[in-house]
């Protein structure tokens, strides 16, 4: 797998020499794929004997450490059949169509020619066969749309249910989301009465859970800047069927103190956007190191608007799901420079990493087959 040799080096700074094995191991799922329970709408349990009984081809676990995650174990791998047919599908739609996805029409980049009913090939851009499906229209048909359903997955080198099929999604009984994720809401323990920020909301995974966790008694303030984003972020509220007591505010956080002003918070999560390096499968290392310090140098611009809004001793959650020493620790350096001191607190499956008189937690896909994830607290400084 080829990586530009900025990244590359940013990433070395964290993983030295086991930097190509880090590379190597993202390539492939983890071997547990998370859902997280919503437990207002049925416990955990419940739902392990609902899915144990209708799912009986896959295994669903609980997890020990954390009382609103399961997780299914991933298949795989198989032998892919090798036909004279094949659709190249662009790098987003392979991550799920190597799980088992269907084939739809926008995540195709160029196709042969083919019937309704024929085995095709699917491939990434880079070549490498992730599957076997069997085309549901011919590709004249699929020349003239630009959506649908174009095949159906009937081999895939890794293979889970049809989460977002089930009906048990559609219920809201439950909302996929990585472990490391699922972490940082109860890092952040958002407590009833508290006033609580979420910076970069959509799709509304952080913002569910915290008003999960908090059952709905927390104030909670989701902040993302466009309107589809928060367009996202009503629709997973509505499928969960989560209260509806908090405040969406389209708006840019950067700005967050001129905006809002009067705020007073009691915590506040920022989870910006980053190079999404960790997340796994990652079939193949698009960004580049310009993208890398286009990245660092947005994020460091929720730092300062988030202190200005905090009480004294108030907490900020930082996360991200990539593994590059700039867009982590790197920042997390200019973090404490504005007035914060790092917090050491207890977090199962991560790595506690060391720097500088701070203590930073770093899921690795190395240890406990994890995605690539990093997770920092602070506490503002009282003035």
């Amino acid at each position: 797998m080829q990586i530009e040799t900025g990244l590359f080096k940013s990433i070395s700074m964290v993983f030295g020499s086991l930097t190509k094995s880090i590379l190597d191991k993202l390539m492939i799922p983890c071997s547990r794929h998370y859902l997280r329970v919503n437990t207002m709408a049925i416990d955990r349990g419940e739902l392990l004997d609902l899915l144990r009984s209708k799912y009986t081809e896959y295994i669903f676990n609980p997890d020990p450490f954390y009382d609103d995650a399961i997780y299914i174990i991933v298949k795989g791998p198989y032998n892919i059949p090798i036909v004279d047919k094949k659709i190249v599908v662009d790098y987003i739609a392979a991550e799920s169509i190597i799980l088992g996805a269907p084939v739809y029409r926008p995540g195709i980049v160029k196709f042969d020619t083919f019937r309704a009913g024929e085995e095709v090939n699917i491939i990434t851009p880079n070549g490498l066969i992730i599957a076997l499906a069997r085309t549901t229209m011919d590709s004249k048909k699929v020349k003239q749309i630009h959506k649908g359903l174009v095949a159906k997955n009937i081999v895939s080198k890794y293979r889970l249910p049809p989460i977002r099929e089930m009906p048990e999604y559609n219920a809201g009984l439950f909302y996929p989301q990585s472990l490391p994720s699922i972490a940082v809401t109860h890092i952040l323990n958002p407590e009833a009465g508290e006033t609580i920020v979420d910076c970069c909301a959509a799709p509304g995974g952080k913002t569910s859970h915290i008003m999960q966790y908090s059952r709905g008694l927390a104030r909670l303030i989701s902040i993302d800047r466009s309107i589809p984003k928060i367009n996202k972020i009503i629709e997973t509220i509505t499928r969960l069927e989560l209260p509806k007591n908090y405040f969406l505010y389209l708006g840019d956080s950067r700005y967050l103190d001129s905006d809002l002003p009067m705020i007073k918070a009691d915590k506040i999560l920022i989870d910006p956007p980053c190079t999404a390096l960790g997340i796994r499968p990652k079939l193949s290392f698009t960004k580049t190191y310009k993208d890398l310090l286009n990245n660092v140098a947005y994020q460091r611009q929720f730092f300062k608007p988030a202190y200005n809004i905090l009480k004294d001793n108030g907490i900020l959650v930082y996360s991200t799901c990539t593994i590059t020493f700039h867009e982590n620790e790197g920042n997390c350096l200019y973090i404490r420079d504005l007035g914060f001191e790092s917090l050491d607190v207890e977090v199962p499956y991560a790595d506690k990493v060391y720097l500088d008189n701070m203590v930073f937690y770093r899921f690795s896909p190395l240890n406990h087959d994890m995605n690539g994830y990093f997770i920092a607290v602070f506490k503002k400084i009282s003035s």
